[in-house]
């Protein structure tokens, strides 16, 4: 399965001043993958990969000090390698061990030609959880490698790398469009939108991936997103504060669907848990918000200002990490993304919640706007100094919101997405881009090319 993270890997051990990595993401969304076997086996004859899960020696000993040198001494002794510029060494399930990632600052200031990855799931969790575990009396001081660090961000495969892995001739058939700033041939656009459609159901989890691509079956891709969605609910035992939090953890994931599947999309805490407001929910959702399973999209009024910062913090919308997990959430018929008929009355929703995770896998803040009770924008970016709205439809229909949007954001482009082809109303300034193409708009916002 190809990674369009493992470029940015590359990047990252070609850099002359490089530090050591963390690789940060949820469960499941291919970490151990990347660096071990796309990064490490293949571009190097030799590598040590030490699991600080399963390997209880190494995790016994790490965790008696930070200490590089002793590291090294020891890795050398245990594991028969010596590790140099060209023997990348890989700590995988660093919460595991938290004195690990305090020995970065060491690799950082002692070895800093080792090319040092450190990688685990529920990384930002395990140290939330320490740091209240310190404030209650523990003895082990754990120091944070603040500035010491590089870091790398990874997703579900986003629809560039389902693509990727699916139909490379069509990826580059849509970039050259996007670039071109053209649209696809009806066949090609209808093509696009069907891998798109397929997209929504199987998600970007690599296991559902590579089942679907292995066994071409819309079942066994949906059982292993439904393995991976209970795996989700039961992590959530771990790094919580108390018991009552595990199971409000567990209320807001199973109901963001229907929170986001309503006039209002709000996340509405006394609609899950009468009585409750959104302070009795918080440590919740920090945690989902750390596992990075879910997003979270902050509210803009009015007149908009940058840099975009949170206004409201009772006034919210989540997303899931992943469209499948989003489909299974739903409960709705995989046949419904495949009738063209049936598909004319998909909620909205199913497309919103994608763009948001397109929009997390470059890294990109999300927030949207509202003015008054009938007009909102799905999302709202900045590009070039300038503040896009963007407006996610089904298929063709008017911006009812861009007029009151103007009024107080005045010569504002705005961005329409849907499943109409590539297109630009010059008289309104408006901008269409296909759904396939979001991966495309996501990467120009995220390295801020100018789309006015």
């Amino acid at each position: 399965m190809e990674r369009t993270k493992l470029n940015e890997l590359k990047r990252w051990y070609a850099k002359k001043n490089r530090k050591p990595l963390v690789v940060w993401g949820a469960r499941q969304v291919g970490k151990t993958y990347l660096v071990k076997d796309l990064f490490a086996k293949k571009e190097f004859k030799n590598f040590v990969y030490i699991d600080l899960k399963k390997d209880d020696e190494a995790r016994n000993f790490f965790a008696t000090t930070s200490n590089a040198e002793k590291y090294l001494g020891y890795i050398e002794a245990r594991y028969g390698k010596k590790i140099t510029e060209n023997v990348p060494l890989i700590f995988d399930e660093v919460q595991q061990c938290h004195q690990v990632l305090s020995a970065l600052k060491y690799f950082k200031q002692d070895y800093p030609e080792l090319p040092v990855i450190a990688t685990g799931s529920m990384v930002r969790l395990s140290i939330k959880y320490e740091e209240s575990r310190m404030k209650g009396g523990a003895k082990d001081e754990f120091l944070f490698p603040v500035g010491a660090i590089d870091s790398l961000n990874m997703y579900p495969l986003n629809f560039e790398e389902y693509l990727l892995n699916t139909n490379k001739v069509l990826l580059q058939k849509i970039k050259e469009a996007y670039r071109a700033k053209k649209p696809l041939e009806q066949p090609i656009h209808e093509l696009a939108l069907n891998y798109l459609y397929e997209f929504l159901t199987v998600g970007g989890m690599p296991e559902a991936v590579d089942i679907f691509i292995e066994e071409k079956s819309y079942v066994d891709s949906k059982n292993a997103v439904k393995e991976i969605y209970d795996n989700y609910l039961a992590d959530m035992d771990s790094y919580n504060v108390s018991s009552e939090t595990i199971l409000k953890t567990r209320n807001v994931f199973r109901n963001i669907f229907a929170q986001l599947n309503k006039e209002n999309k709000n996340f509405k805490v006394t609609q899950i848990d009468k009585g409750k407001s959104n302070r009795d929910y918080f440590n919740a959702y920090q945690w989902l918000e750390l596992a990075r399973i879910v997003y979270r999209s902050r509210k803009k009024t009015g007149r908009v200002v940058l840099p975009l910062m949170e206004e409201d913090k009772g006034l919210f919308r989540l997303y899931l990490s992943d469209a499948g997990m989003f489909a299974y959430q739903s409960k709705i018929s995989q046949a419904d993304f495949f009738v063209k008929e049936k598909r004319n009355s998909l909620s909205g929703v199913f497309y919103e919640n994608y763009v948001a995770t397109e929009f997390a896998s470059r890294d990109i803040s999300l927030f949207y706007w509202t003015g008054g009770s009938s007009h909102e924008f799905e999302f709202i970016v900045e590009n070039n100094g300038k503040i896009l709205p963007i407006d996610v439809k089904r298929g063709s229909g008017k911006l009812n919101s861009l007029e009151a949007f103007r009024k107080s954001n005045p010569k504002s482009t705005a961005i329409k997405i849907s499943t109409n082809n590539y297109g630009y109303n010059a008289e309104n300034d408006i901008l269409t881009i296909p759904l396939y193409e979001v991966f495309l708009l996501a990467d120009d916002l995220a390295n801020n090319v100018s789309l006015t």
